[in-house]
């Protein structure tokens, strides 16, 4: 990608998060952000098909910084797998933080529907490959599909729940602790009942 279109899809990504602080996504136009990032209609489209694709786009930046910090993490052995998995979801969290109104608008409403098929899509394929690394159990693909969605789908809520929780509800810490126990135990209690 050229520098210019990236410029282009950095100032319509920050024109999007100062308008998500005061609007809905479904309330901002497409004006409105163009005038914000100071480009052309014809720019925005461009560069992106809807707001909405904006917030798929951060969302892949996102999960790509995400994937390759649980890479990193996954080579260090000396690490507990609930240590594994804490660090791995605090890291989502706290990048979840740093833009939190764009992150919410990502997670809920119409936007949400797009964002959330990708999450789902990149974190069951990312549960699936790393249950097999983590836990050395020999699962089946259904029984690993199975796996994969519930997680990813308990992930996404837990995040989503996070995300909307009022300021200082909900502590990162105490967040990623409980994640971090009940993936690796259920996962162990799933594997002893078969």
């Amino acid at each position: 990608m050229d520098l210019r279109k990236r410029r282009s899809q950095e100032k319509l990504q920050v024109a999007l998060a100062h308008h998500l602080q005061s609007k809905t996504i479904d309330e901002i136009t497409i004006g409105e952000l163009t005038r914000t990032a100071g480009v052309s209609r014809q720019t925005f489209y461009s560069n992106f098909d809807s707001k909405q694709s904006i917030l798929l786009t951060r969302i892949e930046a996102m999960f790509a910084r995400s994937k390759a910090n649980f890479e990193t993490i996954l080579k260090r052995t000396d690490l507990s797998r609930e240590e594994v998995v804490e660090r791995g979801f605090r890291f989502i969290l706290e990048e979840c933080d740093k833009e939190r109104n764009m992150m919410r608008a990502a997670f809920t409403g119409q936007a949400g529907i797009q964002c959330l098929s990708y999450l789902k899509a990149t974190m069951s394929s990312v549960i699936s490959d790393r249950v097999r690394v983590l836990f050395r159990h020999n699962f089946d693909k259904k029984e690993m599909d199975t796996i994969s969605d519930f997680y990813s789908g308990a992930l996404i809520g837990t995040i989503q729940g996070w995300l909307t929780a009022e300021a200082g509800e909900k502590d990162i810490d105490s967040v990623v602790t409980n994640v971090g126990l009940l993936i690796p135990h259920g996962l162990d209690a799933f594997y002893s009942s078969h």
